[in-house]
Parts: C-alpha cells; sequence; structure tokens
C-alpha cells in the first residue's frame, strides 16, 4: 500500500516587510507586495500563475507498505516551485520568469519503521 504526504513552504512579501528606501518601488508601482497566502493551498499552480509568490518548496514524498507493516520503498515526488517577478512603469509591465535550480533532496533515510526525508 502507498502513503504519501506532503507540505509546502512559500516565500512572499508583504507590505509590512518592506522598510526604508526599498519602499519606493514598491510605493512608485513599480514591484509589487504579494497578498497573504491562503491558510491551505488548495492549487499551488493556481497561485503560481496569479503571481501570488515567489518561490515555493513543495516537499512530496511516499512510502509503500507491506502487509506487515514493513516499508519497501520510499521516494519523493515534489521539488522547487519558482514565481516570476512583474516590473511595472506606468501602463507597460514585464514579466521575468524565474530561473529554478535543481532541488536538493537527501536520500531516504530508513530506520525500522519510518523514512525521514530531506529538500
Amino acid at each position: 500500500m502507498r502513503h504519501t504526504s506532503s507540505i509546502t513552504t512559500l516565500s512572499w512579501i508583504p507590505s509590512e516587510a518592506v522598510e526604508g528606501s526599498q519602499r519606493v518601488a514598491f510605493d512608485a508601482g513599480l514591484a509589487h507586495y504579494d497578498k497573504p497566502p491562503p491558510d491551505k493551498i488548495a492549487d499551488i499552480e493556481a497561485l503560481r500563475e496569479a503571481d501570488r509568490f515567489r518561490f515555493a518548496n513543495v516537499l512530496s514524498a511516499w512510502i509503500d507498505v507491506d502487509r506487515s507493516g514493513r516499508i519497501t520503498k520510499s521516494g519523493y515526488s515534489g521539488g522547487g516551485l519558482m514565481g516570476a517577478t512583474t516590473i511595472k512603469v506606468g501602463k507597460l509591465a514585464r514579466t521575468f520568469e524565474a530561473v529554478a535550480l535543481p532541488d536538493i533532496q537527501r536520500k531516504p533515510q530508513q530506520t525500522g519503521q519510518s523514512v525521514t526525508f530531506v529538500q
């Protein structure tokens, strides 16, 4: 039987996080703050398309368990997601897609009846 689990972290910029001279670009409309993310993420791709975060890390993993409860296999099925940055000057806007770096995932560590995943 396969069991899966996941957890997601998002990086976003609330208006309260930008101070001093860095606020100028945001307050002038060149850059934008991000709306707070929802309490529960139903569709991470929809949030990315709506430019709601800067980057996300989706740690999603699985284990296969036999009838005796022994873990027989395990692996990752998640990864990093990059958002985009939109710069506006008046009515002109340009969106720059971020370049993702390779995910760093350690080999799953299986001990007894558990597996530890690190990404």
